[in-house]
């Protein structure tokens, strides 16, 4: 089960199926059934739990950017086989605590706040709640399961080597890629494919 990053949607996983023979690949789509303008990080994670817990059994869960945090907030409730993050929102017991972060409500457009997307991408707007949810700091609780962490040099440090070293996860690093390559790049989703088997 594939979980998308902020303002994105599951089309940034067209292609993941390819790598995956032997597995249904499913890719939720975050905001489904929900409201942007209100959406917390916690609806989301209860979309991930939702969706992992609706279907056939055992399920990976693959997360990327926000879609990865989402992921490990949902692993202790979904149970998930295995955990795969990809560059994820780095959580409270990584980035600390910041509780002067005002919540708010509303949407803002991701490619103002983060540059624009690859071409042939689509953004959509994204939740301001579910932003300051991750910016204050999000408790996540130790994955239930083997668990990888995949970064590349975007986020080498805070996404990537500090999860891994914080949680206990297996780590692939790809020297050079950036945080979009993770998510559209052939070698990333056959890596994973590899940890999995």
């Amino acid at each position: 089960m594939l979980v998308h990053g902020a303002g994105s949607g599951p089309w940034v996983f067209d292609g993941w199926r390819d790598d995956f023979h032997e597995l249904d690949v499913v890719a939720v789509d975050l905001q489904e059934g929900l409201d942007p303008a209100e959406a917390s990080m916690a609806d989301y994670a209860a979309r991930v739990v939702e969706a992992a817990t609706a279907g056939a059994s055992p399920v990976v869960l693959c997360g990327w950017s926000l879609g990865g945090l989402a992921a490990m907030i949902a692993a202790p409730t979904a149970t998930p086989h295995r955990l795969v993050v990809l560059e994820p929102s780095a959580p409270r017991q990584v980035q600390g605590y910041d509780p002067s972060v005002p919540d708010e409500s509303g949407v803002f457009d991701p490619e103002e706040v983060y540059g624009a997307f690859p071409a042939g991408i689509r953004a959509r707007p994204e939740s301001r709640r579910a932003r300051a949810d991750r910016k204050r700091g999000m408790d996540v609780e130790r994955p239930p399961c083997p668990s990888l962490v995949v970064y590349g040099d975007e986020f080498r440090d805070e996404r990537g080597i500090a999860i891994a070293e914080t949680y206990g996860c297996d780590e692939r690093y790809f020297a050079g890629f950036t945080h979009w390559d993770l998510v559209l790049r052939p070698e990333v989703r056959r890596a994973v494919a590899e940890w999995l088997a």
